[in-house]
């Protein structure tokens, strides 16, 4: 079931990511987000407050890809495959 989008605020960012890992978005009850691969590389997505690695991660977002992410309110971290580049996050 979507996430209900009437009176909520949106919150837009932009992360810079690399090859080192960067948190996306900090833990935040009943939160839902859409990260945006806003990158030419592969950008793997860690739900966790640990660092995300090649060995570590959730899922993985293709360059210029996004992902909505409904049912999960705690911190997400992301690192790039190879590369500099952004990682897009609504959330609300």
């Amino acid at each position: 079931m979507a996430a209900s989008l009437a009176n909520q605020t949106a919150v837009i960012g932009r992360v810079a990511t690399s090859t080192t890992s960067a948190q996306l978005a900090a833990g935040g009850t009943g939160r839902a987000r859409y990260i945006y691969n806003d990158s030419a590389g592969v950008l793997l997505v860690s739900f966790s407050t640990s660092a995300a690695s090649a060995t570590a991660f959730t899922f993985r977002l293709a360059a210029n890809t996004g992902q909505l992410v409904e049912a999960y309110g705690g911190p997400i971290q992301g690192i790039l495959d190879t590369g500099t580049g952004n990682a897009q996050v609504t959330q609300w």
